[in-house]
């Protein structure tokens, strides 16, 4: 099914909310509030015959200002005079905005497209399971298939960004293209019609790490205690599969318990690859990952790295080991490393931590999971290693921060570092 069955239409929106949808063709749109013009948009700071939008072709638009009290702007310049626009123009007519859509999605994200990305529906659609900011997660069973599958779809009100566009796009791309155990299979992707933009991979009947670390945070007696050990089992799972990742030029870039999922069988998957950065293929492996450029910036958070803070371009698998270290240290306290509630206090942290990850665990009492009632050292070296502000001093990818790790667990069956208090891990790693 070709693009060109979606209509182009000229969308008004003011704060997120829709003002007017016009479908457009070859020729000239008066936009004001007065409801005697093509397109109404119905704001006290829209003038009467406020534009004038001239489509010469689904590719070439012309937009000028007719006199309005309060201005029309192109990417972000009051213009004067007849000017040209594109797909991508950001286009400011007083404090309301217009942007150009097939479909309900960004006209310019279908220059990324394929042919047949446009299809009928396959699906039918069950209960929602996850509600995220920028996609929801439903139960969906493909009817051609007859299996169950994970859907996410994505928001309807993230659909008019093309940054969320791409990422979204970027996300199953960069997922499809990373062949490995530990990275959801793709099994379908596409614009559905009654859907709309939507992923299907394979349903897993299991929870993300944070909720099982907020769980045990908790004291909640109702969910299932976790040992160390277990815990140690999804880490390194998931230091497996983005060290996979860092050998086909992928670095995640946006690493936390809620990207790590487990199933009920012992499957582990890293997920949201959305803000996925592409580096150098190291030498000798594949070629390099191909997906479309993502303009949106990775959301603040408490496993956010120095160097994303600060905005530089120095991102590497470094990054994704820092945000490992979080995790890690997590894991072993049940609380985060960066404990900044405000943007300002996450960034202070991030940038100069008041402690460093060793003065944190020299002050906490460990927890109930940890055996023996005192901090491993070794592992806790590991992971103040990779919480290093210093890119530099940190592990050099995933695999290095894993092999640490698993060289600690292997000491401790060796007879190592105290060994009666870890009796049951030689017991643990045998069912691996």
């Amino acid at each position: 099914m070709s693009f060109s069955h979606l209509a182009l239409e000229a969308v008004v929106r003011h704060e997120g909310q829709t003002l007017a949808r016009c479908l457009i063709r070859r020729g000239r749109y008066i936009i004001g509030h007065d409801r005697k013009n093509e397109i109404v948009a119905a704001s006290d700071s829209v003038s009467s015959r406020h534009a004038r939008l001239t489509v010469s072709s689904d590719e070439h638009f012309f937009l000028e200002d007719l006199g309005s009290a309060n201005g029309t702007f192109v990417d972000g310049v009051a213009i004067d005079s007849l000017t040209p626009l594109t797909l991508e123009s950001s286009v400011g007519i007083g404090d309301v905005s217009l942007a150009f859509e097939r479909g309900g999605l960004p006209a310019s994200v279908f220059r990324r497209l394929p042919e047949g990305f446009l299809r009928a529906s396959r699906y039918a659609v069950g209960r929602a399971i996850i509600e995220g900011h920028t996609s929801t997660i439903f139960e969906a069973q493909d009817t051609l298939l007859r299996r169950t599958v994970a859907m996410k779809v994505l928001r309807p009100e993230r659909r008019a960004d093309p940054a969320h566009v791409l990422a979204f796009i970027r996300e199953n791309q960069v997922a499809a293209q990373l062949p490995h155990s530990g990275v959801l299979p793709v099994y379908d992707f596409g614009l559905d019609l009654e859907i709309g933009l939507f992923s299907a991979t394979r349903f897993i009947e299991g929870e993300s790490l944070a909720d099982l670390l907020t769980g045990m945070a908790s004291g909640d007696s109702t969910l299932p205690h976790a040992s160390l050990y277990s815990l140690l089992r999804i880490f390194l799972n998931a230091c497996n599969t983005v060290a996979f990742a860092h050998s086909r030029g992928v670095v995640h870039g946006a690493l936390r318990p809620e990207a790590v999922i487990f199933g009920r069988f012992g499957e582990v998957f890293v997920d949201h690859w959305g803000f996925a950065r592409l580096t150098t293929v190291p030498e000798g492996e594949q070629a390099q990952i191909e997906a479309p450029d993502a303009s949106a910036a990775v959301p603040l958070s408490r496993y956010s790295t120095p160097e994303q803070v600060e905005g530089t371009d120095e991102i590497d698998p470094r990054t994704d080991v820092h945000a490992l270290g979080a995790i890690l240290f997590r894991i072993l306290t049940l609380r985060n490393f960066n404990p900044g509630e405000s943007e300002d206090e996450l960034r202070q942290h991030a940038l100069a931590p008041a402690r460093t990850p060793a003065e944190t665990l020299a002050a906490l009492p460990p927890p109930p999971h940890i055996p023996g009632g005192h901090w491993p050292e070794c592992l806790t070296a590991a992971c103040a290693r990779a919480l290093n502000p210093s890119r530099s001093d940190r592990f050099a990818d995933a695999q290095e921060l894993k092999t640490e790790v698993s060289h600690w667990l292997e000491s401790v069956v060796a007879g190592g570092e105290h060994p009666k208090s870890w009796k049951q891990l030689s017991r643990f790693l045998g069912k691996q």
